[in-house]
């Protein structure tokens, strides 16, 4: 028994002399990292230059995509719906099959509109072939034949009466039919005129009848057509809204699915009208055509869109005008309804001041940077930032250039607080 205790006391005094070594060690590891960021009492910062260059002015505004131009496909038939030929959320083409509708219905009516072609064309042959202004002019020449003979007849008996060679009532007969012949010629000249014009009329009718069940045709055909519904575009479509099954075309609900284009998209954004105002006449218009697109996730959309249009006005709620820009989007990650933010360049400014975009502290919409004295001490100091260019900030007031700022975990800092400076490439 004693041996064994022995044993285990022994074993426990070596176990805590291995862990008393091991704190050794940590404490010593410890001693190390604060000997490489403590030097002599002064806290160690890291530190860049506040530099001068010529920049792009660039500012970032709220962005959200939108379909080039959204289709929306409805049934211009009336019908039950057969088939449905797509997969809801998938790419469709241009004319690629979508619906189809019965088109029993559409079938008859398309046969009655060419029955009705057929009897318009005879109605139009026959009207052509019309006797009436024929026969009208033939009595009108039988009427003029007779007027001629009754005007000789009367001619002849004149002299004859007046020598008494024949009675007087056969003169005046044939001055009677002389008239009588005269009133034929007038009723037939008239006749003619309207046998004329009546013929006119009945060749226009069959004319007029006959395109009218021509454009009927027409009509029935594309009807005939709509029963099969394609794709009017390359694009993006959603969920059907109505499924097989149903009858489609009556009523208000004739809407079947939603097509939007995705390459390209378009991204619309809002500018404010102090920034519309100040850049309007300044802005680049190359670089435009260059628009970075943020992505919710702060990556970096990797194709460049450019300017299309402008809104025809200024928004009076929001004081801010619609501006709309078009991006290409040939894999389709891309869809409406995303959020992002455009980075547009609004002008160039020479000699600006900047620096690293961390170094500049937000705090309640106020922005302070700290700087580092020559005598090595700590101040802050306020500034006014507009926009970014690699990475840094642009400081329009407050920063001359030239200063020394720190960058990393200014909060642990306190003013007039003496520190030690390393640049900002030594960070491990």
């Amino acid at each position: 028994m004693r041996i064994g205790t022995l044993l285990q006391s022994r074993a426990a005094s070596a176990s805590t002399k291995i862990w008393l070594a091991a704190g050794a060690v940590g404490l010593v590891l410890a001693a190390c990292i604060v000997v490489t960021y403590i030097e002599s009492g002064k806290t160690v910062v890291f530190v860049e230059t506040a530099e001068r260059r010529d920049v792009p002015i660039v500012v970032e505004l709220p962005a959200r995509t939108e379909a080039a131009a959204t289709v929306e496909i409805r049934a211009n038939v009336e019908g039950r719906l057969t088939d449905m030929s797509f997969h809801e959320g998938n790419m469709v083409k241009k004319g690629q099959v979508l619906f189809r509708i019965d088109p029993r219905r559409c079938a008859a009516a398309l046969q009655l509109a060419r029955a009705a072609v057929e009897k318009a064309e005879g109605d139009l042959d026959m009207a052509k072939e019309q006797q009436h202004l024929v026969n009208a002019q033939a009595a009108l020449r039988q009427a003029e034949a007779n007027l001629l003979r009754a005007n000789q007849d009367a001619e002849r008996m004149k002299p004859l009466a007046a020598r008494r060679a024949i009675p007087e009532r056969d003169l005046d007969s044939a001055i009677a039919a002389q008239s009588s012949a005269l009133a034929a010629v007038e009723d037939a000249r008239a006749t003619v005129q309207t046998t004329a014009v009546s013929d006119r009329v009945g060749l226009r009718q069959a004319q007029a009848s006959l395109a009218a069940a021509i454009a009927a045709r027409q009509n029935a055909e594309l009807d005939f057509e709509e029963t099969t519904i394609r794709a009017p575009i390359d694009g993006l479509i959603g969920r059907a809204e109505v499924s097989v099954g149903n009858y489609v075309g009556r009523g208000e609900s004739s809407s079947l699915a939603t097509i939007s284009p995705l390459d390209p998209i378009d991204v619309g954004f809002s500018i404010p009208e102090p920034l519309y105002l100040r850049t309007y006449l300044r802005v680049d218009r190359g670089a435009m055509a260059h628009l970075e697109f943020t992505l919710a996730d702060n990556s970096t959309y990797p194709f460049r869109g450019r300017y299309t249009n402008i809104g025809r006005a200024m928004d009076a709620k929001t004081a801010t005008i619609l501006i709309e820009a078009q991006f290409p989007n040939p894999t389709g990650i891309l869809v409406p309804g995303m959020s992002g933010r455009i980075r547009m360049p609004i002008e160039t400014r020479a000699d600006a001041v900047l620096v690293p975009e961390q170094a500049v502290l937000d705090v309640h919409g106020a922005k302070t940077v700290y700087l580092v004295t020559p005598e090595h001490k700590v101040v802050i100091r306020g500034v006014e930032t507009e926009g970014s260019y690699a990475g840094k900030a642009v400081v329009t007031r407050g920063l001359l250039g030239g200063e020394t700022v720190v960058v990393e975990e200014m909060t642990r800092l306190q003013p007039g607080q003496r520190v030690t400076i390393r640049t900002a490439q030594a960070i491990p």
